[in-house]
């Protein structure tokens, strides 16, 4: 895989939370790469799901006001 999209694939959130799975449920399978997502899967996979839920969160409230408005 090519550096550039080595990089993007071990920080998609897809990835972490994958890598998480593995954690939790004790089959770590291959040793994960040196990025931060890959070594602390489960704190990722929370980070990436609350700032999904805030920025989907924030343009939906918005898109309704403007809506109702």
């Amino acid at each position: 895989m090519t550096p550039w999209l080595r990089h993007i694939a071990e920080w998609n959130p897809v990835s972490a939370t994958v890598q998480a799975c593995r954690v939790l449920f004790a089959n770590p399978g291959q040793s994960p790469s040196d990025a931060w997502p890959m070594q602390h899967p489960v704190r990722a996979s929370l980070i990436y799901s609350i700032l999904i839920l805030v920025v989907f969160r924030t343009l939906a409230v918005r898109k309704y006001r403007s809506a109702t408005a």
